[in-house]
Order: structure tokens, then C-alpha cells, then sequence
């Protein structure tokens, strides 16, 4: 039980296991499944408002950096 203690803390790596890495980005808004796009500059206004997270289209890992909502800003 300590050991969980001091891994509450830890933030997991996150990579993806596909070939190539990152082959899509996908997140769920209220049911629709919406495609997502890596943003250099950070995450999306939209993004960051709803607290939107992108996962992989094949293996799911969670996309670590920014990223938009495809067609919008």
C-alpha cells in the first residue's frame, strides 16, 4: 500500500505503439467521435476549454502534446 502512495504523484509516459507513431488523433465529445490534429503551439482554445484529451486511432495511448479539433480552432 505505500508503494501506491508515492506513485499517486508520478505522471505515466505516454507513447504510442503503432508504426508509424501517431497515425490519427481521435477524442469523444457527447457521444460523436471527432478527429483531432497536432498543434505545435499548444492545444486549441476549444481543446483547452472542454479539457479535451486526443487519443491514438490504434493503440489509444493518450496524445501528450498540443493538438486541435479538425476544422476548428
Amino acid at each position: 500500500m505505500l508503494f501506491n502512495v508515492f506513485r499517486w504523484g508520478r505522471k505515466g509516459v505516454t507513447t504510442c505503439a503503432c508504426s508509424p507513431e501517431w497515425p490519427g488523433l481521435v477524442t469523444e465529445l457527447d457521444g460523436q467521435r471527432l478527429t483531432g490534429v497536432p498543434k505545435p503551439e499548444g492545444n486549441a482554445t476549444l481543446v483547452s476549454y472542454l479539457g479535451l484529451k486526443a487519443h491514438c486511432t490504434g493503440c489509444g495511448a493518450q496524445y501528450p502534446h498540443g493538438w486541435a479539433v479538425l476544422g476548428r480552432d
